[in-house]
């Protein structure tokens, strides 16, 4: 059975991590009034997500011009640390012209990853969905912020491009 989580309008969205560099937790992160969602992400999950988002929100854009974003909207999108509420699977993005809204869904897809059955349809799929409901400012500033947070790892080595840890590093082409 699939449990719903709706934040219709968000009050804030955020994609970021919390933790040190090479044992961070990524997160898609929403509040509306005292209720906060914290989603398990991919650190690739949200580096491919700004990607998407901006493409997304450019296209959209380009026929329906945006409204200059608020105060509110221009300083939100923090992650703050938070046990996650499960691990997303996939992510989708929409958007709902009539109210002006941008839709990111995240969805767990209790599905094992080692069961020899395909995956049910999406409609079909077990597992918690949440549907966050932002403007197109606060996805930007999302967004912005989460890149933020995936460049600000560990950086990588020049020789085999793998994170380097700061106390050291096993490089795989020195052997």
């Amino acid at each position: 059975m699939t449990d719903f989580i709706e934040f219709d309008p968000v009050d804030d969205i955020a994609a970021g991590a919390f933790g040190q560099p090479g044992q961070r937790t990524f997160v898609i992160q929403a509040r509306k009034g005292s209720a906060v969602l914290s989603v398990l992400v991919e650190k690739e999950q949200v580096r491919l997500l700004a990607v998407e988002a901006q493409q997304f929100l450019d296209r959209i854009a380009e026929e329906e011009p945006e409204e200059p974003p608020s105060a509110v909207e221009v300083d939100g999108g923090a992650v703050r640390e938070d046990e996650p509420l499960f691990r997303a699977r996939l992510i989708g993005i929409g958007y709902d012209a009539e109210r002006g809204l941008v839709l990111i869904e995240l969805r767990e897809d209790a599905a094992e990853e080692d069961d020899e059955e395909p995956p049910p349809p999406p409609d079909e799929a077990e597992g918690r969905i949440a549907r966050l409901y932002a403007t197109r400012a606060q996805i930007r500033v999302m967004m912005r912020n989460g890149v933020t947070a995936v460049e600000g790892g560990r950086p990588n080595c020049p020789l085999c491009d793998f994170p380097m840890n700061p106390d050291g590093h096993i490089c795989p082409r020195w052997n």
